[in-house]
């Protein structure tokens, strides 16, 4: 059959015209039609650009970008990628085996001739693995490397030989990194052991006796010679903050040799530094890198002062990027933008004229439809003036009165920039968009600390900001007065309890992560820690009464020497004038002990008030395990649903 599309009948060109025009009216009502509210699976969804670590001659940077995952913290999830600045290409040098969780920390050899970076896999194991030019990156076997709290656990010792902490074979492994990993396991072991019941299932802890022996040594450092693959144990037991001379002749460390009495760390004036030596050690060691012998002090590895970074004055690809890192030299940066269209990565300067994008996820973003943020300008009780900001559903349309949740966390302030916690790149469990798409406007409200820092979490000052914010956002008009509710995670769920007991204007509360009862948190083990997950029981102890004398309570003296400081800005001691239905939500490994939730829970029992207890286990301070965040999100829908009804 021939066709001539040489001649249209006008009849037909007037009728083509018509659908034309018809085509364009019905694309132009496709975008809102089409796009889809931020939910719970998104958070799973978004990927970030990390850590940056660039070669010591500038030449290559190397850089972390998250996966998805299935948690929204805990072990590392992200691939390492290559940058060549010369030829301003990013290559991706880790494994893409589903076997391994994700990678990270990298570091150069002196050098540059050889990169290192770890992978980490469901088991918790933890690998070694090493690049150089022209090679793929190649593991290094049979050590497993125990990773410790804020503290790399490998080191260049020189271009050939590195210096990797490892578990000794059998070990049971504990600490920050692995038990979001492992959930648990400890207590999971020890409930086995029970029930087997053929060995006493018993622990012991002590408070400082003098003839205590120290813990079996489960770690050794072991020099390596990439070379010949050659391994030399140099030291056994828990050193941490490694350090290798400019020769490579010296190794020095930290080594903590077990906790005795609490007293030595409260006489250190700087809390940063009693916080170092629960952590670390204050004894400083040093050792010869390839026999382990004992050095003496006169052999200490040259700190390297490295000049700071040149002011780059390399311009930025577009006028929302921000610069995430700069060579060595000043040559070089990286820029990052998040926009309507996802997340972008650029390399610039380098000699060449313009920047190059690298990197582009996120995409699924532009299919999202996000509230409409806007600011509320107010002033406190005490007539400072303040910023909050409102976030209003996608499918809001005036003149309609909104139910609102106010959320708020002490020391907050806010400017004229949107909160972080806004855009949909955050990835925070109680996300405020998730909110809006349930048809609920949310406050960000200020609270600024008090000027006196030793009050800034007594519950007197938290109405200072938020009473005021949450009057703004009803004189908005948007806003329905009798369907207001209050949200906080961690200290800003303890303030909301606070405010929950000076006010009876809230219909609803969640409160996650919550302290409630300062005297009994004080004496309570970290969850993470009751049964060794993340290490001696007293090193969070420590902590925890460092926390409430010295950090950021500030209350100076314990318990039972400031009981009216403890027990007058507890939650659970005005639990009787409270009337709202609360939410509870905490993790079993919270550092915030779950018996936190337990006493208020119990209380609001005891009173008849409505009250749901939410407990998660294997979750921590906040919760991240994807099946556990969507099967939270389906509870809040329907406790706000029950608890916000209108006409009630």
């Amino acid at each position: 059959m021939i066709v001539n599309f040489g001649r249209i009948n006008p009849a037909m060109k007037s009728i083509r015209q018509s659908a034309f025009c018809l085509f364009v009216f019905v694309c132009a009502c496709l975008p809102l039609a089409a796009q889809s509210t931020f939910r719970p699976e998104d958070l799973f969804r978004v990927r970030r650009p990390g850590a940056v670590t660039w070669s010591p001659d500038s030449r290559y940077a190397t850089i972390e970008l998250s996966r998805s995952a299935r948690a929204l913290a805990g072990a590392p999830s992200a691939e390492i990628g290559l940058i060549d600045v010369k030829t301003r290409a990013m290559t991706i040098l880790s494994s893409s085996a589903p076997a391994y969780l994700g990678f990270f920390n990298a570091i150069w050899s002196p050098s540059g001739r050889r990169l290192a970076f770890l992978s980490v896999n469901a088991n918790a194991v933890v690998r070694v693995w090493v690049w150089r030019p022209g090679a793929p990156a190649a593991i290094v076997r049979s050590l497993d490397v125990h990773v410790g709290f804020l503290d790399s656990p490998i080191l260049w010792i020189d271009d050939e030989r590195l210096g990797i902490a490892a578990w000794e074979p059998g070990a049971r492994k504990f600490g920050s990194f692995y038990f979001p990993i492992l959930k648990g396991q400890n207590a999971a072991d020890e409930w086995k052991h029970a029930l087997d019941g053929k060995s006493p299932a018993v622990s012991l802890l002590d408070s400082g006796g003098t003839d205590q022996p120290n813990p079996p040594a489960d770690t050794s450092l072991w020099s390596v010679d990439l070379r010949t693959g050659s391994r030399t144990a140099l030291i056994k037991g828990d050193f941490h903050n490694l350090r290798a001379s400019l020769d490579g002749r010296v190794i020095s460390f930290l080594r903590l040799n077990g906790l005795r009495s609490a007293k030595p760390y409260f006489a250190l004036n700087d809390v940063d530094a009693a916080y170092d030596a629960v952590n670390w050690g204050t004894e400083r060691h040093l050792i010869d890198s390839r026999t382990g012998h004992e050095m003496p002090p006169s052999a200490t590895p040259e700190v390297v002062h490295l000049a700071p970074k040149p002011l780059s004055t390399i311009p930025p690809p577009r006028s929302d990027a921000r610069r995430l890192s700069v060579a060595p030299d000043g040559s070089t940066a990286l820029f990052v933008a998040n926009g309507t269209d996802g997340t972008h990565l650029w390399v610039a300067g380098g000699g060449e004229s313009g920047p190059r994008e690298l990197w582009h996820a996120n995409e699924w973003v532009k299919d999202i439809a996000v509230g409409k943020s806007e600011a509320l300008q107010y002033n406190a009780l005490d007539g400072t003036p303040l910023t909050a900001w409102l976030l209003l559903p996608p499918s809001y349309t005036p003149p309609a009165k909104l139910p609102m949740i106010a959320v708020i966390y002490p020391g907050t302030t806010f400017g004229q920039n949107p909160p972080s916690s806004f855009s949909v790149f955050t990835s925070e469990f109680e996300h405020p968009q998730l909110f809006a798409a349930l048809g609920y406007a949310v406050l960000c409200a200020s609270m600024p600390s008090p000027k006196e820092a030793a009050e800034a979490l007594y519950a007197k000052h938290f109405a200072n900001g938020v009473f005021p914010a949450i009057d703004a956002a009803i004189a908005r008009g948007v806003i329905d007065p009798d369907r207001i509710a209050l949200q906080g995670q961690s200290n800003g769920g303890y303030a909301a309890l606070s405010l929950l007991s000076q006010t009876k204007r809230f219909r609803s509360a969640i409160a996650s992560g919550a302290p409630t009862d300062f005297a009994s948190l004080y004496g309570t083990f970290y969850g993470a820690y009751r049964f060794g997950d993340s290490g001696d029981p007293r090193t969070g102890q420590l902590l925890r009464m460092l926390q409430f004398e010295r950090g950021v309570y500030q209350f100076a003296m314990p318990p039972w020497l400031a009981p009216d400081q403890y027990v007058l800005n507890s939650p659970i001691s005005h639990v009787d004038k409270v009337e709202t239905p609360v939410m509870l939500i905490q993790g079993n490994l919270d550092f915030v002990p779950i018996e936190q939730g337990e006493e208020y829970f119990t209380a609001l029992y005891r009173q008849g008030i409505r009250a749901e207890f939410v407990r998660y286990v294997g979750e921590w301070h906040t919760i991240s395990n994807r099946e556990n965040v969507l099967d939270l999100w389906k509870r809040i829908d329907k406790w706000l649903k029950e608890t916000m009804a209108s006409g009630r």
